[in-house]
């Protein structure tokens, strides 16, 4: 009996600690999560290499295990050029070390982002290539993050500062980067609605998040206050008794959230008009 609840305390571990590297805000968060512990120390130190969840080595293991499951995937799902284009971008953005810029920063975001969707569509629509209306809800959904994701940036200026970052938060004053991001997320807000034309309910409750987004950002600029601005923006960690699954340390989960996920969601309606068959 203890051998059989040891194997399951181990595999409930293993589990959890697999579940902290996959629920990151950057896809293939593994190997960013070992070159930057000392940043996750001081910033993030619930993930899974800081809280001594996992080994440097185990989670180099890890992280070329997942990536070789990611290819074993896209040669069964069929899905080779979304995979091809997010392995370069994963390359590009972690042993190529170009996440040191900002703005290319954002755009390796963007590009893993729209992989994921690309190859999701791909899947659902049995192989069918992008095209249409939904190339271009992909194509937005990059765009969005490309242009607004520094708003995750704000939360971690502390941690930047010490790595030697230049972040869009703290190349700039603090006035000039909220009121920028103010500003885009505003204009992404009433386009994508002109653009997909959502039913008024809906539209009123996008722009009613875009709103909250925004005036988090400029009302506060207390890093601990961005945090609860990205929450309304992308994506909140919430924090979980450990208890839940029977094994130690801090279990937190990650929950997309509000205006990033409805501006993904605004393509439904179309689709739901039939103007995308």
């Amino acid at each position: 009996m203890d051998k059989l609840l040891g194997s399951i305390t181990r595999t409930s571990e293993f589990l959890r600690i697999l579940y902290l590297f996959g629920k990151s805000d950057i896809p293939a968060a593994a190997i960013p999560s070992i070159i930057g512990v000392e940043e996750d120390r001081l910033a993030k130190p619930h993930r899974p290499l800081p809280s001594g969840g996992i080994s440097p080595e185990n989670a180099t293991v890890l992280y070329y295990v997942l990536f070789a499951l990611m290819w074993a995937a896209a040669l069964y799902a069929e899905t080779i050029p979304c995979t091809l284009a997010y392995s370069a971008a994963i390359v590009i953005y972690n042993e190529g070390g170009l996440a040191a810029i900002p703005v290319v920063k954002n755009v390796l975001g963007a590009i893993g982002l729209s992989c994921y969707c690309w190859g999701t569509t791909t899947i659902l629509d049995h192989g069918k290539e992008l095209h249409g209306l939904k190339a271009l809800a992909v194509f937005m959904t990059g765009a969005i993050f490309a242009t607004t994701g520094h708003a995750q940036d704000f939360r971690d200026r502390s941690a930047d500062a010490m790595m030697g970052r230049k972040t869009i938060p703290l190349l700039l004053s603090q006035p000039l980067a909220r009121w920028s991001l103010a500003v885009l997320i505003a204009a992404w807000t009433i386009g994508l609605i002109a653009l997909w034309q959502p039913p008024v309910a809906a539209g009123i409750a996008f722009a009613a998040l875009g709103l909250r987004c925004v005036g988090g950002y400029l009302w506060s600029y207390d890093e601990k206050d961005d945090y609860v601005s990205y929450c309304w923006y992308g994506v909140s960690e919430v924090p979980v008794s450990p208890c839940l699954l029977g094994v130690p340390g801090l279990l937190t989960v990650g929950v997309e959230q509000f205006w990033l996920l409805g501006s993904n969601l605004l393509p439904i309606f179309p689709r739901l008009r039939g103007e995308m068959d």
